[in-house]
């Protein structure tokens, strides 16, 4: 199935997205959930969920609204708050998240959650089945019908779902700056500043164990990056301003709350049409092992760095042909 090449998670009518809701007891809604991509590969890349978690339902407290306390033993969940706020109960600790945070959460740590109001949740995962096979198990039931979900066989094809129970949660209130779960752009781990463009490393690799990194582009407008060749799909958030896609010949425009997938190999280019924060979703560019290598050669040892700049962006799989 080919995958779009623009994905505007504000417009899932427009994008094919279907949307689930569930409902607690009295009749309130719970969340109302879409798989927008399944995961590829062995670690499951590009695998993306958006969701509305919806406020706690009349009459809960926070502490109730948190018994959906789990964990998972293998998937990593990176989560956009794009509105709204929420309770966020993390490993004996509580804090609140909101509107511009990202939530890294890695294999084993426990979480739950409880929304102050609806928040906009969008999530990007790898190596966790539990979301994996979502769209491909819709399609297969539209097909056959509902019933072959309850299929014994079926659901032992789609593998394991590694989610697992805990009870309530104890907690105490901290910051949520103090969470190292808890990122934001205005707390990178650490800023590379260019002319018309500044990098900001939000998630390291090795939160990831190896697998991916989740880096920030901030362009500024006019701002256009070209990439050749590239030996991975690549695949972008942005979560603000307007950005310009050209690809195959094709111009396509990717506002905020808009996903961007390039198959692997095509070259294509980036244009901010207004100032643009642009996310590397996809994580597999070695971005920041390659800014500080960069950024060491600038500084120490700049009549090296033309030289030895090409076996830099081939051992990182940096593909940018030019920023201009």
């Amino acid at each position: 199935m080919d995958i779009p090449w623009i994905i505007d998670l504000d417009d899932h009518e427009a994008s094919g997205i279907r949307d689930f809701t569930r409902y607690h007891a009295n009749g309130e809604r719970e969340e109302v959930m879409s798989a927008v991509m399944d995961g590829l590969g062995p670690h499951g890349l590009y695998n993306i969920t958006d969701t509305i978690m919806c406020k706690m339902p009349t009459g809960v407290t926070p502490e109730e609204a948190s018994k959906m306390n789990h964990e998972h033993r293998l998937g990593f969940e990176l989560f956009f708050v794009d509105s709204g706020s929420m309770y966020l109960y993390l490993e004996g600790r509580r804090c609140i998240i909101k509107e511009g945070d990202i939530l890294q959460l890695q294999p084993t740590q426990m979480h739950s959650m409880a929304s102050i109001e609806d928040v906009k949740w969008r999530g990007f995962f790898h190596d966790l089945d539990s979301f994996n096979t979502s769209i491909a198990v819709n399609q297969v039931a539209s097909r056959l019908g509902p019933d072959v979900k309850q299929d014994p066989a079926f659901q032992k094809a789609q593998g394991t779902k590694d989610h697992r129970r805990h009870e309530q949660p104890t907690f105490v209130d901290v910051p949520a700056e103090t969470v190292n779960a808890v990122k934001n752009p205005a707390r990178p781990l650490a800023k590379f500043d260019f002319p018309c463009l500044t990098v900001k490393v939000i998630v390291p690799r090795w939160e990831n164990w190896g697998v991916t990194e989740l880096v920030l582009g901030e362009m500024k407008a006019g701002t256009r990056i070209r990439w050749g060749y590239h030996p991975c799909r690549e695949q972008y958030y942005v979560r603000r301003g307007k950005v310009k896609l050209s690809l195959f010949g094709e111009e396509r425009i990717a506002g905020k709350s808009c996903v961007i997938n390039v198959p692997m190999l095509a070259p294509f280019s980036l244009e901010a049409l207004e100032d643009a924060e642009v996310y590397d979703v996809g994580g597999q560019t070695e971005w920041f092992n390659f800014l500080l290598d960069y950024h060491s050669l600038r500084t120490y040892s700049p009549e090296r760095l033309a030289e030895a700049l090409p076996a830099l962006k081939e051992r990182d799989g940096v593909a940018i042909e030019a920023i201009e």
